[in-house]
């Protein structure tokens, strides 16, 4: 029996379930129970999403139900920083917020505090890739501290 089979059969020999199995089950009882649904929206009324590059379809279609018709939401997120794409995450629901959402207000982050100039104009370079062009949702950063010692840059396999 492989790792998976055996975690599954485990969850059901228990009768319980995981934070993947919570998110399916709750999306479904919004999706089916307008009762729930407006219960939910009456009692939760703002949403923050931090790390919103991370979000994946599941967690953006329970968002979703969620709000329903309100927009009173704030998001977080760095699309150059997805880290999750093994669970389906995408910064496309970062990225397409603005079109959900025309009337939200977008602040960049631009400001470096923890490095010097001179790793910020690396850091800038690595994230624009071959060719240089800026990435869609990318920013360019800005140091704030004092000069420091030149970074250098090795390429690796």
């Amino acid at each position: 029996m492989d790792v998976q089979q055996g975690y599954v059969s485990l969850l059901e020999e228990r009768r319980q379930v995981d934070f993947e199995d919570d998110l399916v089950l709750l999306t479904g009882m919004l999706e089916t129970e307008p009762l729930a649904a407006v219960q939910v929206r009456e009692r939760y009324r703002f949403f923050t999403v931090d790390e919103y590059q991370d979000v994946n379809r599941l967690q953006q279609t329970l968002l979703d139900l969620w709000l329903g018709e309100r927009r009173d939401i704030c998001v977080v997120g760095d699309p150059a920083q997805t880290i999750y794409s093994f669970t389906g995450a995408s910064p496309g629901h970062l990225l397409s917020c603005r079109t959900r959402h025309p009337d939200a207000r977008t602040v960049e982050l631009v400001r470096n505090y923890r490095s010097t100039p001179q790793v910020v104009t690396l850091a800038n370079l690595v994230l624009r890739g071959p060719g240089g062009q800026r990435r869609s949702g990318s920013v360019e950063l800005r140091a704030q501290r004092a000069d420091g010692p030149v970074p250098e840059l090795v390429v690796a396999d």
